[in-house]
């Protein structure tokens, strides 16, 4: 059984920002008494604290803003690796175009940018639209990344800048520093730790081709889930 477990956050263990569900946490609680359990992620460490639930403060670590921020499980910051401003500005010019391309009417203007530090999300819809809304919008990812292909010049000139941008959850794109992806981070994190690659797994409902944790594959092993249930299922089978 692996030692130390990764795990996506939105429709891997919590619904899209959604607290866990009651019937998980008695199943995660007994994970962490364990094993290493390691939160990766976009979102800030205060919305993983959030949909974890504060209850389980101190039993985790936390790799926030797709690894560029770093948690220990007693909350001192690991790392911390910040956007410049002109890194933000082509990415602000990147999110007026999609904007434009996707022509929606939404419900809160300022419910679809977060500037996390590390990492901007821009959310098509808005970050806290109705959940059935923002997991009919785009299951796939298809619609995100036949978006991004008709922008080929607008990112070229973001990774000029050092930026690059990937669908993510229900309904953002990510924007990240170039080449510190989900799996960039998770290797330089178990380095860190000096754990052994095959005492890790990672496990995500987003393993597929152009999915956000597609960049995992082959730097530890995955699982890839449907859903925070299917998830749960597989840490029911592990602690059998």
């Amino acid at each position: 059984m692996s030692k130390h477990i990764f795990f996506d956050l939105d429709k891997t263990l919590t619904a899209s920002r959604t607290p866990m569900a009651l019937g998980h946490q008695a199943l995660f609680a007994r994970l962490c008494d364990i094993r290493d359990v390691i939160v990766v992620t976009g979102g800030t460490r205060e919305q993983i604290r959030e949909q974890i639930t504060p209850q389980f403060d101190g039993r985790y670590y936390i790799l926030a803003q797709s690894g560029n921020q770093v948690f220990s499980k007693d909350g001192s910051i690991l790392r911390d690796e910040k956007l410049s401003e002109i890194q933000l500005a082509a990415i602000m010019r990147c999110i007026d175009l999609l904007k434009k391309h996707f022509a929606i009417q939404v419900r809160d203007e300022n419910d679809t940018v977060e500037n996390r530090g590390a990492q901007v999300a821009y959310s098509v819809l808005g970050f806290h639209e109705d959940v059935k809304k923002k997991y009919a919008f785009d299951p796939d990812d298809s619609r995100r990344q036949a978006a991004l292909a008709t922008f080929t010049k607008e990112r070229e000139q973001l990774l000029e800048n050092g930026v690059e941008v990937i669908p993510a959850g229900t309904t953002n794109f990510s924007f990240i520093p170039a080449g510190r992806h989900k799996g960039y981070n998770v290797e330089r994190f178990r380095k860190d730790m000096r754990w052994e690659k095959d005492d890790c797994a990672y496990v995500g409902d987003a393993l597929f081709p152009g999915g956000n944790d597609e960049s995992v594959i082959g730097v530890i092993p995955t699982k890839s889930v449907k859903n925070p249930d299917d998830t749960f299922i597989f840490i029911k089978d592990m602690l059998s």
